[in-house]
């Protein structure tokens, strides 16, 4: 059954079943420049993109919190999606043969049902297994970001997303017509981030204080977020890496492709919480991945035997999973 959550004037819809609705792009483009985006699957099976994250490192991907958890009836935090699962990095979907399962899952300790959810909106996903070999990721620091805020810098917000305006003609928001349709490929908008005190001639009214710890981001217009990219990254570049700055967590009075009942028409206010404030969650995330190898290999340690192989008075030990004598020798 589905639960309607209002986060600060935008519609978030937060499901107690296996599938959700998150955050997209509307009027985005085909963008593969981002080699860390990935899709989100239902199922290791399922080649439909029903969400978006960032590849941190081979087993970990940053995510938002309302694409991994949801809250019961008595406001507990709960997974969803038991199968969930990510595709390989920056692909087509439907090219993809198989994702990995996700075998656990980290949310930010803020983000509860009673306490602005929508301010602790991030999550981390671990993978069975390594998606691809890739070192971490270069993430933003308060001195970085504090550099491109004094420039408003441009920024990509990228993701699996839908495509399609939920509104039809002479429609009245919010909009609930069936045109939703999810990106096979990531696809990419450009934002500026903005100080709290850009906002009021941006958009007509002041950044609420509930967000003044928030990185805020501004795209103009109709052309926002929408429904099936929650959990998308919020990029720019730094010494000629890719820096990840944030999830593209939520919005206020965005247009969200007809979803928000009050789009201001101008705009609205993007925010998340910059990726610093959870460096301890992402040592949690990587200290269990080290613990997960630790126990493969002693698992395969554990499979391997040792004989002795003889050939005259020659002798010669073999290790292996199914260790054999070379030729000429004999098993002792």
């Amino acid at each position: 059954m589905k639960r309607l959550h209002l986060v600060a004037g935008f519609t978030a819809l937060i499901l107690t079943s296996s599938s959700q609705i998150a955050l997209a792009s509307l009027q985005g483009t085909p963008d593969f420049t981002n080699d860390r985006v990935v899709p989100l699957m239902a199922s290791p099976n399922d080649l439909n993109a029903n969400g978006s994250g960032f590849l941190y490192s081979s087993r970990i991907v940053l995510t938002s919190a309302h694409t991994a958890f949801s809250f019961n009836s008595n406001g507990e935090r709960q997974e969803f999606r038991p199968d969930l699962a990510v595709g390989m990095p920056n692909t087509d979907i439907k090219k993809i043969s198989q994702g990995v399962r996700v075998i656990k899952r980290f949310s930010a300790p803020g983000y509860l049902a009673n306490d602005n959810p929508d301010l602790s909106d991030f999550s981390i996903l671990i993978l069975e297994k390594d998606l691809i070999p890739v070192k971490p990721a270069q993430l933003l620091t308060p001195e970085i970001y504090k550099e491109l805020l004094e420039k408003r810098s441009e920024v990509k917000l990228h993701g699996y997303g839908n495509t399609e305006d939920l509104c039809l003609p002479g429609d009245a928001l919010p909009c609930r017509s069936n045109k939703f349709k999810a990106s096979d490929v990531p696809r990419t908008i450009t934002a500026t981030l903005r100080p709290s005190s850009d906002f009021p001639d941006l958009v007509g009214y002041a950044v609420p204080k509930r967000l003044s710890d928030q990185l805020l981001f501004f795209t103009p217009g109709k052309t926002s977020m929408c429904g099936g990219d929650s959990g998308g990254s919020l990029t720019s570049t730094h010494n000629g890496e890719i820096l990840y700055l944030a999830n593209i967590g939520t919005a206020d009075r965005i247009y969200a492709c007809g979803q928000s009942p009050n789009f201001d028409g101008r705009g609205g206010i993007n925010y998340s919480q910059p990726i610093y404030k959870y460096l301890d969650l992402i040592k949690e995330a990587e200290a269990f991945v080290a613990e997960q190898i630790r126990n493969e290999k002693s698992k395969v340690a554990a499979k391997k035997a040792t004989i002795t192989c003889v050939k005259g008075k020659a002798k010669k030990k073999v290790t292996g999973m199914n260790p054999v004598c070379p030729s000429g020798f004999k098993k002792k």
